[in-house]
């Protein structure tokens, strides 16, 4: 079957054959966390799996492209968030502000990303050590997944970088609060020469925290035959452009909760809302401009216009007269397609 480059068939399959094949391997990992032995480990670890699987039906779409290896892709995906959204809750509830807890944490990503490598002591600078064996397995779940696709060696170079960005962007953005700045323009300042002119601090640090390249990558390392030069290309097709895209909605519809919550949301440094709505448009053509040379463009294309009507069909814009007026700048960036995927989406397929 080809790849879906039209929103009704895209969405038909992601009902059809996407969403159960997560349910599936999802609800696996949910009766694997409730072993956990540590009171505070199990608790965090069945928290991000009650609240974040939205994260792995998102990134289960990829599966579409993979085709014959669809069902072992999605268990990577699914296997990989779950490290990150179970590592954020860590950072997040947790007492520790210890950039070295934080560090040893997210060597969990970058292990998994390398079939064969040992495991560190990610507990190594806490006290909860006991989960199990929970993080061992997803990690080693990756490893396995994907020592066995054909091009995985290609592309491997690139997504431990993004993997990497990604990492270090947790650390800190979750330690003292004060510190926290300084250490993302630093970080920032470390790769500027690499990054478009224009771009900001925290417009790279929204750039790094999506995953959505370390997905592509992991989706075209199970064709046979992807170069090294492709392999490039793909990774410049999502970073940084359309992770920055990504999380620019992310920020957008958590805004209030992170007010209230005193969290720390890039899109606050923007001067006006004026300025990040603009910014957005900016980072939605640029994401477009660089997924045309990809290979499945349209599918790509589909993909993004999709991710704008989803966060933009969150209870949390839908229900505040304030963001949902604000959203609808944003909403216009997706054009007909966008709208198509927010009608269907919102009050045909989930109300179902």
């Amino acid at each position: 079957m080809a790849v879906p480059t039209k929103p009704m068939p895209l969405l038909y399959q992601i009902y059809r054959e996407v969403i159960p094949t997560v349910n599936s391997h999802y609800n696996a990992w949910i009766d694997r966390a409730k072993t956990i032995p540590n009171e505070e480990l199990r608790s965090q670890a069945l928290d991000a799996l009650a609240r974040k699987k939205f994260h792995c039906e998102g990134g289960g779409v990829y599966g579409l492209v993979a085709r014959d290896r669809q069902d072992e892709l999605i268990q990577f995906i699914i296997a990989y968030q779950l490290i990150c959204d179970y590592l954020d809750n860590l950072c997040d509830q947790s007492d520790s502000l210890d950039p070295n807890d934080f560090e040893s944490l997210h060597n969990a990503l970058l292990t998994a990303l390398q079939p064969g490598k040992a495991h560190p002591d990610y507990y190594a600078f806490r006290d909860e050590k006991d989960d199990g064996g929970y993080l061992r397995a997803l990690v080693e779940t990756c490893q396995e997944i994907l020592s066995t696709f054909p091009s995985f060696a290609a592309l491997q170079p690139y997504m431990l970088k993004m993997s990497g960005l990604y990492a270090e962007l947790q650390v800190h953005k979750h330690v003292e609060k004060e510190d926290r700045q300084p250490r993302l323009e630093a970080f920032f300042a470390r790769h500027k020469d690499e990054m478009p002119e224009g771009m900001t601090w925290f417009e790279f640090a929204s750039c790094t925290a999506s995953t959505l390249a370390v997905y592509t990558m992991a989706t075209y390392s199970t064709k046979a035959n992807i170069t090294d030069q492709l392999a490039k290309t793909i990774c410049n097709g999502y970073f940084p452009y359309v992770q920055g895209m990504h999380i620019m909605l992310d920020y957008f519809i958590d805004q209030k909760e992170d007010i209230e919550d005193d969290e720390m949301n890039f899109l606050f440094y923007y001067d006006s809302n004026e300025q990040m709505e603009e910014r957005f448009r900016y980072y939605v053509e640029k994401a477009e401009e660089s997924l045309t040379i990809l290979p499945d463009a349209s599918f790509h294309h589909m993909l993004i216009r999709g991710v704008i009507a989803i966060y933009l069909a969150d209870e949390k814009v839908q229900k505040d007269p304030e963001v949902k007026a604000q959203s609808k700048e944003i909403f216009k960036t997706g054009g007909v397609h966008t709208f198509f995927f927010f009608v269907m989406n919102s009050r045909v397929f989930r109300r179902k």
